[in-house]
Order: structure tokens, then sequence, then C-alpha cells
């Protein structure tokens, strides 16, 4: 998941522009503060079981945890997607994501060739309103000064 300000946070986007002063053109020290803010949130969302819009994950299917024999919980059930969460930023943009192929399953759902759904959608990526939140008390720490790129 990508963050643009322009489309995703339009509330921010006056401040960039202060901030991209405040910071001498680099945007790279507030992009890694959004991102660590975007990757611990979504990492937290396999303990709250929770979307980025706040609904409650949907429960496994019975087949589901027959197959898990008691191990893990709802998308966990050795912690790799949950460990592979990283972020990335560059001058212009933060990313949040991960290198496991399985994860947009989860992010979607599936469908069976009926179109009827086979997993349900998990959602992992996305800003939340707390992210919202703290991603503008972020931006009002490097507008105060109280963060330094």
């Amino acid at each position: 998941m990508q963050i643009n300000v322009n489309s995703q946070l339009p509330e921010l986007l006056d401040n960039v522009n202060d901030i991209y002063l405040k910071l001498g053109g680099d945007l790279t020290p507030l992009m890694r503060g959004v991102g660590s803010i975007l990757e611990n949130s979504t990492r937290d969302r396999f303990r709250t079981k929770t979307a980025p819009d706040g609904s409650t994950w949907a429960d496994l299917k019975p087949s589901t945890l027959k197959a898990k024999k008691g191990r893990g919980s709802k998308m966990v059930e050795y912690g790799d997607l949950m460990r592979s969460i990283t972020s990335y930023a560059n001058s212009t943009s933060s990313a949040v994501g991960t290198d496991r192929p399985y994860a947009k399953y989860s992010q979607t759902g599936t469908k069976n060739s009926d179109g009827s759904e086979k997993m349900a959608a998990r959602p992992i990526f996305g800003i939340s309103t707390q992210d919202r939140t703290d991603i503008l008390d972020l931006m009002n720490d490097f507008m105060a000064g109280v963060v330094n790129g």
C-alpha cells in the first residue's frame, strides 16, 4: 500500500508544503515517520483482528479451523505474514507492504468459480481514523520543530 497525500490524506496536504520547506526540500524524514506509523498499525491489526475501517475480521470457517488443528488464530498460524510487514520511504512517498503473495487474498478475499465467497476479506492494509490522527500529530510535531529531520 502506497500513501498518496493528495488522494488518501487530503486534509494533510496544506502542511506538506510547509514541512517540505522546513526540511530543506527533502520529505524523507516525514515519510519515514508516516511509514512507521502505518507499519505498526498494520501489525497491530493481527492482534486486534480488525480492518482499517474498524470492522472486526470475519470468523474462520469450520473447515479452516479444522485444518489449523488449534494452531494460531485468525490470520496468524505461524506469524509469517505479520512479521513480513515492512515500510519503505523516500523523499516523496511512504509505502507499507509485504513480500508474501498470499496477502492479497487476505486483503480482498476470494471467490468460487460461481462468484460465491470462498474466503472472506480480512483487510490489513489501509488508513484508519487513528492512523490519520497519528500522522497529523506527526506533521504538527515536524511543524513545531519537535521532530527534526
